[in-house]
């Protein structure tokens, strides 16, 4: 037993326990409650109130960052440090006494000194599968003191911690998890492991890639890098890359890190935004003081003499708890009663205790009291206490909800050892914060010198140990035997392999000892230090009491001297500094204590095997598997590092997917024993981060010097059913998948990949089903299947598979991401593998038409006709508004201060008003004009063509009539090369003017002006067009017009006028192109309302008109 002069380490030296689903976290409308930050027990107080600071600065940097990735979410609402008990005594640093329900095993961060083999670095150990919390956040003081440490860092810890998301970066030479990669395509250059918002700026440097000054618009994501100062994201949906070997695509599937954390519970009935607050810190002391253990006394105890196991297991862990812990002790059935108030142990009140234990007897009634004893229960743990129940109820008082959600409202994490299945069912609710063991309530292993034996005692004895070392300090269990005691001197040995601050020595009777009389014994250490062994008078146990101060490590030898015989179990258990000795944890996948369904998840065991925080490799953990029924067999299975439910080898971690369960339990208790145990320790320093790759490779291996033995009970699960063997393992999983070749041609592309066994990989058949599927970038989140069949191994290959896909083809370029798992004959569905992307560039694709569907033929002509129909009525319609437009123009030209006539074009807009018209312009005469002061213009004109011109009515040549025309002349346009006359228009004759088309101007002529000053009404007219004026494609939207009297007659200001007289008088060109004589002036002035447009030369309506 413990020694007193050791009394104050023991109580100083607490445990570094493994946090599994024992978090009191919850998100509120103030954010994340209840966060516990440790500060361990090798911290030195010396400069506590600097270390609380500088705790208290990390921990708002973080909840800042974690409140910008989360989009202001979530965030550090209040947080509580847990300082070292031995910290009150320096006056500086000051706690707060009044809360008490922390404790340091439900640590979420722990501080201490830096880690042998990671650094300063922050880490967290992930074990489980994607959505799984990882172990206790692990923060160096040298971070936290380090003058480059950011809150980030420890966001990103969190992510790990809370939310089960992995690294979104590579390890240089990594198998799984590269540092770099490529996707199948031409020209394909090598990219870094990554997951960011904007494609990341570097080179490599090596094997290594550097990043670039220039990623400014870098804000993701903190799971790919904390060391850029712009990334305060996480990749979404909309901006993850699946193509990179992360390790949040492999055991996420391609998920990012933002659908990961949005599905987690904290986020199911919590989408609001909040106003992230600062975060309030508590220092407190852990207020643990001792053990409030209730006993079940009712009828149900009275079963295979389990209240008679369950009195001696309780007074086993009284008689081997420290000196100056505090102990209480109640009983129910139909009643309740305090059997012990909470007492101060020593070595009297240890007796007094256990013979209260003693006096205990079962009753025959129920468990109606239960309700009294759960609220004593929780005045027990304000008090400090920490509670274990020991019950076979069969029944619990209908208002049990409501004492669930009081321990779950005043934070109590219970420790219930159920005796029966029944009730491991009914406290399973109780024991969702703490832990459910369940005890088995038969022996099948033979009661036999040298061979294992467990019984309901001796389950519940180390049970309660392992409560002890979870809570406390850790206790490793060295040695367990059934030993033959027989008359006279008993003698023996064990190893102890680390050097300890107590050890424990005892044995018990596994029959009932009548026959076996204690005389005298000893343990004799490897230095001859001698302790006495004693018989514990109140109960049949007899352990060692040493006066010694040390305990060595190395052989100890025992000796006992008895009379009579008996069959005994023997135990050693030794406690040390929690950083010296081989340290082994053990836990399941089993969430809150619910139970599981083996036909669609997976039964896991987990150990983690540590020396002075480095990970032990090369060991054989062994799990012996207990069921509830008496009919099953004890399974044994192997642990090992290398099993696919553990995500990164090499970090101490081992596990066993449970295959064969037994047939015919639901509940189960395991041992997990490691016997002579080597291994090796990571002697060198690891530089990267200990969670990104799939392992953590040793840089300086070092064999341990001795073997070791370690027993750690406590762990348990329950099945929804028990287990009735059918196949319900899926094939392990593919890890290789790649893309050999890539024709662009036939659009086609070869996969290659190993394939696996089936059961997880432990089955010698190999699998030959395969499916594969795809996603691409058009259609994110939608996953199309290409094949789904038999695919046979390479020839003289009996794994390696190949086979040949379609590449979907469309008009946009994109990556399309391959994935391919197995399947078994019974159906089982293997994971997907690792994703295989491949760039497939846009492609036109030809219309086939054989692929067109036809159209009835009566929709066909139904659609001709409708076509029809719509083409006949656009027709109508565009007549009408054209004789619409036309009639509008008539009027228009009716009602002018002056019309044009000779050849014009109809679809000219004219002025829709007085104002407008007056700011109207003609357009330019085709053929150069010098004249006096006009008024129309005063420039000269140039226009190359040759063609009629029209001017709208109501020219300012009428507002201005005084200034007229005095001279004019007519040349022959300047670009004809040759000077020709302009080509003869069938239906008029051409005229010319002047001397001769060389140049020559023709004389001036005066015109004189009319005194008036507003033109008279224009002639009533008639409008004729030109047949032939239809004939050319020109002349398609103009008109040329004769305008006639009343009777017919053409006007006289007629161009038919003028050409009916030409024929009269013969008149034709001459030789000289020049105009006869006889053509007159008087001519032109009777001509003075017609349009000589064949030459550019327009009249007015009367005699204030002039050439223009």
């Amino acid at each position: 037993m413990f020694i007193k002069k050791t009394l104050g380490v023991g109580l100083v030296v607490l445990c570094l326990a493994v946090n599994v689903g024992s978090s009191f976290i919850k998100l509120g409308q103030q954010g994340y409650e209840n966060v516990i930050v440790r500060i361990g027990d090798d911290v030195p107080s010396t400069d506590c109130v600097k270390i609380i600071d500088r705790i208290q600065v990390m921990m708002q940097e973080a909840s800042n960052a974690m409140c910008k990735a989360l989009d202001n979410r979530a965030y550090l609402g209040n947080v509580t440090i847990v300082v070292p008990s031995y910290w009150t005594a320096d006056g500086n640093c000051l706690v707060d006494s009044s809360i008490k329900w922390p404790r340091i095993h439900q640590a979420d961060f722990i501080v201490g000194q830096n880690h042998p083999v990671y650094g300063s670095r922050p880490f967290s150990l992930q074990y489980g599968g994607c959505g799984v919390s990882s172990l206790a956040v692990r923060l160096p003081l040298n971070f936290l003191n380090g003058e480059s440490a950011r809150g980030v860092e420890i966001a990103h810890e969190w992510f790990h911690y809370r939310y089960g998301v992995f690294e979104e970066i590579g390890i240089n030479g990594d198998p799984l998890y590269p540092n770099g990669y490529q996707i199948t395509q031409p020209e394909a250059s090598i990219l870094p492991t990554s997951c960011t918002n904007v494609p990341l700026k570097g080179n490599w440097l090596g094997n290594e890639w550097q990043n670039s000054y220039d990623n400014d618009n870098v804000t993701s994501s903190i799971m790919f890098s904390t060391e850029l100062p712009t990334i305060n994201r996480v990749c979404t949906k909309e901006n993850h890359l699946k193509a990179p070997p992360t390790k949040q695509n492999w055991l996420c599937g391609g998920r990012s890190v933002s659908e990961i954390v949005h599905s987690h519970p904290d986020f199911i009935n919590n989408t609001q935004s909040k106003a992230c607050n600062q975060t309030r810190f508590s220092v407190v002391t852990d207020a643990h003081r001792g053990y409030h253990i209730v006993l079940d006394v009712s009828s149900g105890m009275a079963v295979n003499n389990l209240m008679e196991n369950a009195v001696f297991a309780a007074s086993h862990f009284v008689w081997f708890l420290p000196e100056g812990s505090f102990v209480s002790i109640d009983t129910f059935s139909d009643s309740h009663s305090k059997v012990q108030q909470p007492i101060e142990l020593n070595m009297t009140t240890k007796n007094q205790i256990l013979a209260s234990l003693g006096n205990i007897q079962v009753t025959s009634g129920n468990t109606a009291a239960l309700g009294l004893a759960l609220d004593n229960a929780i005045q027990m743990f304000r008090q400090g206490m920490e509670i274990i129940f020991v019950t076979a109820a069969q029944q619990v008082p209908s208002n049990f909800s409501i004492y669930v959600e009081e321990f779950r409202r005043n934070l109590i994490a219970p420790y219930i050892l159920a005796l029966s299945v029944q009730t491991s069912k009914l406290f399973s609710t109780l024991a969702r914060d703490g832990r459910l063991y369940s005890i088995p309530s038969w022996t099948k292993t033979p009661l036999l010198p040298g061979t294992k034996h467990w019984n309901p005692q001796t389950w519940m004895i180390d049970t309660m140990q392992s409560v002890y070392s979870r809570t406390r300090s850790y206790r490793a269990k060295i040695e367990e035997r059934t030993v033959e005691m027989v008359d006279g001197w008993n003698n023996g040995t064990f190893q102890l392999d680390s050097p300890a601050t107590n050890l424990m020595f005892s044995f018990y009777h596994l029959d009932d000892g009548y026959a076996m009389t204690f005389k005298r014994g000893s343990l004799l250490s490897p230095i001859n230090d001698e302790c006495s062994l004693l018989h514990v008078n109140a109960i049949l146990l007899y352990s060692a009491d040493c006066e010694i101060t040390s305990f060595e490590k190395g052989t100890w030898s025992y000796f006992i001297d008895v009379r009579g015989s008996s069959t005994v179990r023997m135990d050693v258990w030794f406690e040390a500094n929690p950083t010296i000795p081989v340290k082994v944890e053990s836990w399941t996948n089993s969430f809150q204590n619910q139970p599981m369904n083996w036909a669609t998840g997976r039964v896991i065991i987990y150990a983690l095997v540590t020396e002075q925080q480095r990970a032990v490799s090369g060991l054989n953990p062994v799990v012996h598997l207990i069921g509830d029924n008496a009919t099953d067999a004890v399974i044994s299975v192997t642990l090992n590092e290398n099993n696919p439910s553990d995500v990164t080898k090499g970090d101490g971690i081992y596990s066993a997917q449970l295959i064969n369960l037994p047939r015919y339990s639901t509940h189960f208790s395991y041992i997990l024993e490691i016997i002579g145990g080597t291994g090796t320790v990571d002697s060198g320093i690891f530089n990267g981060h200990p969670s990104a790759g799939s392992s953590i490779p040793s840089s300086q291996p070092t064999p341990r010097s001795t073997s070791f033995n370690r027993y750690v009970y406590g762990g348990s699960f329950q099945l929804n059913y028990p287990f009735d063997g059918r196949d319900v393992l899926p094939p392990g999983r593919i890890t290789n998948l790649a893309i050999v070749n890539f024709n662009s041609n036939n659009a086609t592309v070869e996969l290659n990949w190993t394939g696996p066994k089936d059961d997880y990989g432990e089955s010698t058949n190999y699998i030959k089903w395969f499916v594969i599927t795809g996603e691409d970038d058009g259609t994110p989140g939608v996953e199309t299947g290409y094949f789904n069949g038999t695919v046979q191994p390479i020839p003289g290959s009996l794994d390696r598979m190949t086979y040949t896909v379609n590449v979907p083809i469309t008009n946009t370029s994109r990556n399309v991401y391959y994935r391919v798992y197995g399947m078994d004959t019974a159906g089982n569905k293997g994971q997907s593998s690792n994703i295989a992307t491949v760039y497939v560039p846009a492609a036109i694709i030809p219309i086939d038409p054989e692929d067109q569907t036809e159209l009835p033929p009566a929709l066909f002509w139904f659609l001709i006709g409708l076509a029809c129909v719509c083409f006949f009525l656009l027709v109508a319609i565009a007549i009408a508004c054209t004789r619409r437009y036309l009639d509008a123009r008539k009027r228009k030209a009716m009602a002018a201060d002056w019309v044009q006539i000779g050849e014009t074009t109809l679809d000219l807009k004219a002025p829709n008003n007085k104002e407008t018209a007056k700011k109207a312009e003609p357009e330019v005469p085709d053929f150069h004009a010098y004249s006096t002061p006009s008024p129309r213009r005063s420039n000269e004109y140039l226009s190359s063509r040759w063609s009629d011109n029209s001017y709208s009515a109501g020219s300012e040549v009428y507002q201005e009539p005084e200034r007229i025309f005095t001279t004019a002349r007519i040349e022959a346009p300047t670009n004809s090369g040759v000077h020709e006359r302009p080509p003869i228009r069938p239906g008029l004759p051409t005229y010319s003017f002047g001397e001769n088309w060389a140049g020559n101007a023709s004389p001036p002529m005066t015109v004189t002006p009319s005194p008036k000053k507003v033109p008279p009404p224009p002639p009533q007219r008639k409008f004729f067009p030109y047949p032939s004026d239809m004939s050319k494609s020109e002349n398609k939207m103009k008109r040329t017009l004769q305008f006639r009297d009343k009777d017919d007659t053409p006007l006289a200001s007629s161009p038919s006028y003028l050409a009916a007289q030409s024929r009269k008088e013969n008149l034709s060109y001459r030789g000289d192109r020049q105009m006869p004589k006889s053509y007159s002036e008087q001519t032109l002035t009777s001509a003075s309302n017609s349009s000589l447009g064949r030459f550019g030369i327009i009249l007015g309506a009367d005699s204030e008109a002039s050439l223009v």
